[in-house]
């Protein structure tokens, strides 16, 4: 509409957003978290070793241990980014818009990280091999992004099955691991400011919005003390 009014294609009396004019209405956020329950169940899931099943469990968990990173960060993680006790890397969205010296992302490596790592990782040729057998270096950036669509629809349909099995009526999609990580540690008292640093948003404000959706649970659980005086009287 913009490029409309300025080729003259239309009057700017006409544009139809602006002050007391149409808004576009905010989006809600639906729940896309895992209760920890459901995530040990996930963990514990019988898989035969080194099946696809197996393969597929392991992804996820590591994924939501991992800072929720999104699929396509973690098909370009090589092993330069791992820094001792540490996965250090900017993610690619970031990247993507140009910021000035953006600050990487830091995950702690989890000793079930380190053990996805050595179970399915590529044997490392140099510090450029990338971790996990997705992406080769020669690929160019359609290719890689054709690439990762596959571990990502192999992870979720996998995992959609497995949910099943566990009785857990969620879609357990890769996205999902991202918001259970930061639900889970919302839930249990992190600052927003840490979750936001570890999802890699650009604003806080992101991760409000992004938290939102969690926010009648915590406040249900918070003030269910209020009530607390009738565990009391059922004691007594």
């Amino acid at each position: 509409m913009n490029i409309a009014i300025q080729q003259g294609m239309m009057r700017i009396e006409d544009y139809p957003f602006g002050k007391r004019k149409y808004i576009i209405p905010t989006g809600r956020n639906i729940k896309k978290a895992l209760t920890l329950d459901e995530i040990a169940n996930i963990y514990n899931y019988n898989t035969e070793e080194k099946s696809i099943d197996d393969m597929c469990r392991d992804f996820w968990i590591f994924i939501y241990l991992c800072n929720g990173l999104n699929v396509k960060d973690f098909c370009l993680l090589k092993y330069k980014n791992i820094e001792e006790d540490f996965i250090v890397f900017n993610r690619a969205k970031t990247i993507r818009t140009r910021r000035s010296n953006p600050e990487p992302i830091r995950i702690s490596i989890k000793e079930d990280a380190r053990r996805i790592i050595d179970k399915w990782g590529q044997n490392q040729f140099s510090s450029d091999t990338y971790i996990f057998p997705f992406l080769k270096a020669e690929m160019t950036l359609e290719k890689q992004r054709d690439i990762v669509k596959l571990p990502t629809r192999l992870i979720n349909e996998h995992m959609k099955q497995i949910a099943e099995d566990l009785r857990i009526c969620k879609p357990v999609t890769t996205y999902y691991a991202r918001h259970s990580f930061a639900t889970i540690l919302k839930n249990s008292g992190v600052s927003t400011e840490f979750i936001s640093e570890a999802l890699g948003h650009t604003s806080l404000e992101t991760t409000k919005s992004y938290l939102a959706g969690f926010e009648q649970d915590a406040i249900r659980k918070t003030t269910d003390v209020l009530i607390s005086f009738k565990d009391h009287l059922k004691i007594a």
